[in-house]
């Protein structure tokens, strides 16, 4: 299906969409439950002292680059998460991308440190880990959010059966 379809170049194959799909080989197969196959650049590059970069062409949600000034501008993503993970204290910015009414950051400490009654308390019933997907393209901290859904989530089950 992909063969002569995608551009010259290092690329990551996904079944699915880019926020929740799985990483699939060159030859691999689309999921059951999937109706895509998404084909981006492969992010295998280094930015020497890509810190002190102006930002002219990189995309933030924060509006922390000069790319800001440009809101028109059309970005190439790929997969590189230019740096390495960072401290979990971002507040205040989940809740304008989420879709539900809860406490994303407390509710996804909450599971971090395995606490099933704040977890219920906070609405854990209600949510998928698919549901973080927005909230970890945005993340900082360059965390795993939708894993860290899923193990709390699996967590529940293992109390409840």
């Amino acid at each position: 299906m992909v063969n002569n379809n995608t551009l010259e170049g290092n690329a990551r194959y996904i079944s699915g969409n880019v926020l929740t799909g799985t990483k699939i080989g060159q030859n691999g197969y689309a999921g059951f439950y999937d109706s895509q196959i998404t084909v981006i650049p492969e992010g295998d590059y280094y930015e020497f002292l890509g810190w002190a970069d102006p930002g002219l062409n990189k995309y933030s949600f924060y509006n922390q680059f000069l790319s800001r000034f440009f809101p028109t501008k059309k970005f190439s993503l790929d997969t590189n998460i230019h740096g390495g993970a960072r401290a979990f204290v971002m507040t205040g910015k989940y809740e304008k991308v989420f879709p539900f009414d809860i406490f994303p950051m407390q509710l996804i400490k909450a599971i971090m440190i395995e606490d099933i009654d704040l977890m219920e308390n906070l609405g854990i019933y209600e949510i998928d880990a698919e549901d973080f997907a927005l909230i970890e393209f945005i993340e900082t901290s360059k965390i795993e959010i939708q894993s860290i859904v899923r193990n709390g989530l699996n967590l529940l089950y293992k109390e409840t059966t």
